[in-house]
C-alpha cells in the first residue's frame, strides 16, 4: 500500500494508468471501504462474518496503485469471474453454500483485466 501511494508523488509515470496521489489517496480509502461497507452489511444481514479484512486491503492496494476509478471495475469483474467459476462447483454439489471461498485470487483477475483494458475503459466510462 505504501509504495503504491508513494509512486503517486512520481510525476514520470504514465498517468493514464497510475493517478496521481490524490486520486491514488481516495483509491485506498474507496476500495478498503467499498469491502468493508460488505462486510459489514453481511454480518447484519446474516449474523455471521461473510468476508475477511484481507480482501478490503487487497483492494485498498488497488486502488492506491490504479486509483478510485479502478474499483468499481474491479469488483465487478471480480465478482463476474468468481460467479462463473463458482457456480459449476455448486451445481455439481462439490461445494455448499457454507463453503468458504477465497475471493482475493478474483481481485487479482479483475485487477489484471482492469490493467489490461484501462485505456479503453476509461475512455468508455469518462
Amino acid at each position: 500500500m505504501v509504495i503504491g501511494f508513494i509512486k503517486s508523488f512520481d510525476p514520470n509515470l504514465n498517468q493514464t494508468i497510475f493517478p496521481n496521489y490524490i486520486n491514488s489517496l481516495l483509491g485506498g480509502i474507496f476500495g478498503y471501504s467499498i469491502i468493508w461497507l460488505i462486510i459489514l452489511f453481511y454480518k447484519k444481514v446474516r449474523n455471521k462474518e461473510g468476508m475477511g479484512l484481507g480482501d478490503a486491503k487487497l483492494m485498498a492496494v488497488v486502488g492506491f496503485w490504479f486509483g478510485w476509478i479502478s474499483i468499481p471495475f474491479t469488483i465487478f469483474i471480480s465478482s463476474v469471474v468468481a460467479l462463473v467459476l463458482v457456480i459449476p462447483s455448486l451445481l455439481k454439489k462439490t461445494k455448499d453454500m457454507s463453503a468458504q471461498i477465497p475471493f482475493g485470487p478474483y481481485i487479482i483477475i479483475g485487477c489484471i483485466l482492469y490493467i489490461s483494458f484501462a485505456n479503453q475503459i476509461k475512455y468508455l466510462l469518462f
